[in-house]
Order: C-alpha cells, then sequence, then structure tokens
C-alpha cells in the first residue's frame, strides 16, 4: 500500500493543497522570497525574520504528541498517532486498516509493516526527517531555500536536498503567530504530492523510551523459537 520512498517523503509524521498565490523560484543569485498574499495583507512580510522563527520553534521542540492525517498522490486518507522526542526520536503509528508504523530511534529509521511481518531500515541521516529531528536545524544550512511564502494563513518554507541524493520537494507550514508546524507537503521527482496535517498536538511531556525502540519482527520469531 505504500513504498518506502513515498513514506519517507511524506515524512509519516509531521501541506495544503496546491497554493493560491506565487511562490518563487531558486536563482543564481539565490532564493527569491515573496509574500504570496502581500495584496490582502497590510503588515509586510519578512521572510528572513520567518526563516529565523521557523529555525528556532523547531530547536526548541523537545517532545510532542498528536495525531495526524495524510493524503497521498493517489488519494488515500489515512490517520495515525504521532510522538516526538527531539533530538532523533519519533514514532508515527498508523491507524487500521494501515499496517505501517514509521520509527525513529536517532540512527535509523525504520518502516514496519505488520501485515508483511517486515521492516526496511535506512540512515536517519539520509531521509528528509533528518531536517526536522537533528539536534541542531538550520533549515538554510542544510537545505537549499526555494521559497519563503505566507498564504493560506500560515507560512510556507518550500526546500529541496542540499546534498541532491534524494529528488523532489518538501514544504514545511508554521503558524505565523507561535511557528509550531502545522502541516507539510511532499512533491517527488514525478509531481505526486503527498499531505500530512497535524492535529490536537500536545507539547513538552515525558514520553515512554520504548516509543522509540526499533524492534526487528524477525528477532522477535528468533527469540520465541
Amino acid at each position: 500500500m505504500f513504498n518506502l520512498a513515498e513514506l519517507i517523503l511524506s515524512g509519516a509524521i509531521l501541506a495544503a493543497p496546491a497554493a493560491v498565490g506565487v511562490v518563487a523560484q531558486s536563482s543564481e543569485a539565490g532564493p527569491v522570497w515573496t509574500d504570496a498574499a502581500s495584496a490582502s495583507v497590510e503588515a509586510p512580510f519578512n521572510s528572513t525574520e520567518a526563516l529565523l522563527k521557523a529555525n528556532q520553534a523547531l530547536n526548541d521542540l523537545s517532545t510532542a504528541k498528536g495525531r495526524f492525517t495524510q493524503i497521498d498522490a493517489a488519494g488515500r486518507f489515512s490517520t495515525g498517532a504521532f510522538y516526538l522526542n527531539r533530538p532523533g526520536r519519533m514514532r508515527f503509528e498508523y491507524d487500521a486498516p494501515v499496517p505501517i508504523t514509521l520509527v525513529s530511534d536517532g540512527v535509523m529509521l525504520a518502516i514496519e509493516d505488520r501485515d508483511l511481518e517486515t521492516m526496511d531500515q535506512i540512515p536517519l541521516t539520509s531521509t528528509p526527517l533528518n531536517l526536522l529531528l537533528r539536534k541542531n536545524t538550520d533549515l538554510a544550512r542544510h537545505a537549499n531555500i526555494l521559497s519563503v511564502t505566507r498564504r493560506a494563513g500560515l507560512v510556507g518554507i518550500l526546500l529541496s536536498d542540499k546534498s541532491e541524493e534524494s529528488e523532489g520537494m518538501l514544504e514545511l507550514f508554521f503558524d505565523p503567530e507561535t511557528y509550531d508546524l502545522r502541516k507539510w507537503e511532499s512533491v517527488d521527482a514525478t509531481g505526486q504530492r503527498t499531505t500530512v496535517d497535524l492535529t490536537d498536538v500536545e507539547k513538552g511531556m515525558k514520553l515512554s523510551a520504548r516509543l522509540f525502540r526499533i524492534e526487528d519482527p524477525e528477532d522477535e520469531d528468533d527469540r520465541r523459537r
């Protein structure tokens, strides 16, 4: 139902439909930042300040939990619960009938399929999630900033992989007042779009370390024998 690349790009963790307004494109002189809603907003939009606030909000976040809603490129709708413990650790559990759980222990990212009893693992640093989970987040340093815009009541920061190891784009959407991360949208190299919306978010609680342990189903089978 879900392939590995799709889950990693969507984050299966921490976007909205296609934007109304202009999204700036990058150039040789660097990213062009603009306000897609400037015609209807009195206060000027400071894109540099917005980027700094987004970095600060991500770095100030320690623990969080809540719900997520995902709509993939095929229009499939799924929901689930997420848990976050920065730096490095996160867990996304899809509600039935989707049999997927995605877990990062700070080093590896694991995608478990309970129906198939399989688990795929890759280094966290090789995925877009590393931008959100790393100890010291600096979006401009660790990614190409393609645009910083204000639209649909949120601040959107459009990114691509600076290392060019992964294709496509990821746009993070923040609350314009608190700069809490609200949603994101990923577009892969073929233009397929996945959106993830975070709801019922709580922050600052103590979370069990067990949530972020990677337990391979094959290891469990070996222990039962």
